[in-house]
């Protein structure tokens, strides 16, 4: 059977739509982007977004414009894609790892107070798989200690959690649209803010420093060119009002898997009460040891798999660069020696998500 582990939802109006823009002349940033903005806005129930190319770029003209720089500390998570720390290393300041619970894979917001130094300017809490983080608590603790609080909400656009959507508590919350997201344009990221001054920023941050008027262009601030196409904003416009629908379908093959392997003895991310799940991703844990010959029985039966994460502190890079090893974040660890990724999307049909759950059951019981 042929399974595809992403399967990006582009409609045929989400074509139309980016080939009306290329047939336009008008391919860079222009009103289809602002229309985008404003309308993710609405979703999120924030004052303002500012589009740009990465969820990454997102991530480091938010901590940027939080006035994070050298010799300044960031409290974030080891369990995430590479971006979220690399980001802080983009603005000269240090990451700062604190350990995840390990029923969730979400930082353990009962470990951040002890990781806070005089240096100590933010933190990025990393919304992950689809749930998020403890917001209420986090930003009771932010508040007392003064740091800025940078969401990485790439997993959890849909996602809520005790009535606080990304976002609504935190000085920025930063998107993705990924091919692998619930939204995608191939590349592309947006950054949430409450305040207007604060969004000028971003968007001088994001269109190197530059502010146009009076028909010239003036560098005025020092910034990258992070950029989203006329035509990338094209594809998100329509996949914004199917958000809903979009996410059911995705609920909906999410709660398959787990039916369909709740009396197998892997283990899968505790859902949090009073909590909606954006679905980005399922996940499960295996026994130590048995993860790679078990993801090279799925892939001879036509399954493909990923891992979703390889602890941040043990990849080589940030082990040469800060020293770390083994042991230091167990939870952390136990998740990224255990984990599967099996493909989730809401195009994936009964058909092939059975023969996916039957071939797994049949592999662990052989197992």
């Amino acid at each position: 059977m042929n399974i595809n582990f992403l399967e990006p939802v582009i409609a045929e109006e989400d074509i139309e739509a980016a080939v009306a823009v290329l047939r336009s002349g008008w391919i860079t940033r222009g009103k289809i982007s602002e229309q985008f903005e404003a309308s993710l806005a609405a979703y999120l129930g924030s004052e303002h977004v500012v589009v740009n190319s990465s969820g990454t770029a997102a991530l480091h003209v938010a901590l940027m414009a939080a006035d994070v720089g050298p010799g300044d500390e960031v409290i974030t998570t080891p369990l995430s894609y590479v971006a979220t720390s690399n980001a802080i290393l983009y603005v000269g300041a240090k990451p700062v790892f604190v350990d995840v619970e390990p029923s969730t894979g979400l930082m353990d917001i009962s470990q951040v107070e002890k990781a806070i130094t005089e240096k100590t300017k933010a933190v990025i809490p990393v919304h992950l798989y689809g749930q998020m983080v403890d917001m209420r608590a986090l930003k009771t603790i932010a508040d007392r200690h003064h740091l800025s609080i940078i969401e990485d909400a790439c997993h959890a656009i849909e996602a809520e959690r005790d009535g606080v959507r990304p976002g609504a508590l935190s000085f920025a919350a930063c998107f993705s649209f990924h091919a692998a997201k619930n939204l995608s344009c191939g590349e592309g990221g947006a950054v949430s803010v409450h305040d207007a001054a604060v969004a000028e920023q971003l968007r001088l941050y994001s269109d190197a420093g530059v502010k146009k008027g009076g028909g010239q262009r003036f560098m005025i601030t020092f910034g990258y060119k992070y950029s989203l196409t006329e035509f990338q904003a094209a594809l998100l416009v329509n996949q914004l009002k199917r958000i809903e629908s979009l996410w059911q379908a995705r609920r909906k093959v999410y709660l398959t898997y787990v039916q369909g392997l709740q009396d197998t003895g892997v283990m899968f991310p505790k859902e949090i009460p009073n909590s909606k799940n954006a679905c980005h991703m399922f996940v499960f844990w295996v026994m130590k040891g048995e993860r790679e010959a078990l993801r090279r029985a799925l892939s001879e039966k036509g399954i493909p798999t990923s891992i979703h994460y390889n602890p941040i502190h043990l990849e080589p890079y940030y082990r040469e660069r800060f020293g770390y090893m083994p042991g230091a974040f167990p939870a952390t660890e136990a998740i990224g020696q255990s984990i599967i990724t099996l493909p989730l999307y809401p195009t994936m049909t009964s058909e092939k998500q059975d023969y996916i759950i039957a071939e797994l059951k049949s592999l662990l019981r052989a197992g």
